[in-house]
């Protein structure tokens, strides 16, 4: 951490998904990857979806990286995209939010707005079971490796 920096202002990554449904836990994995490459320099947290409860834990960042599965083909196995709020107001309810909708309610409720990146990583097996596929487990690291050099450059 750099002086005058707390540990909730530092760059948040954050990967969700339920590991008991193959490789839909994705990113747990990425994260535990991530929190090893990158120590100190990141808050790194893992979710079994987005809630409210992620709100608290990102208000200070300015850089969330939120780090999912996809049943999509992606060509290229994992795809990165800039989250901006939904816009919509927020008239939805539920307990599992998309990306955007996070991100709208931390505008509405807290006046924050982090850049915010949602990283998309293609698996394979979402059936009952623990433990990512070979294909899955692949773009898990390299999906790893890109979001810790993405973090490290943009904390200087």
């Amino acid at each position: 951490m750099r002086a005058g920096e707390s540990e909730r202002s530092l760059p948040c990554i954050i990967g969700y998904g339920n590991p008991f449904r193959r490789d839909d836990g994705i990113g747990a994995f990425v994260a535990e990857r991530v929190r090893t490459a990158l120590g100190r320099k990141a808050r790194v947290l893992t979710f079994h979806q987005l809630d409210p409860v992620v709100l608290d834990e990102v208000r200070d960042c300015d850089l969330v990286i939120l780090v999912d599965a996809t049943v999509e083909n992606l060509g290229k196995g994992m795809r990165w995209r800039r989250v901006h709020p939904e816009g919509s107001g927020f008239s939805h309810t539920t307990h599992h939010f998309k990306p955007s909708l996070l991100l709208e309610l931390l505008s509405s409720l807290h006046g924050r707005e982090p850049e915010t990146w949602l990283v998309s990583i293609q698996g394979d097996d979402f059936g009952h079971g623990e433990g990512l596929t070979r294909q899955a487990r692949s773009r898990a690291a390299r999906a790893s490796r890109e979001i810790a050099e993405f973090v490290a450059t943009k904390s200087g």
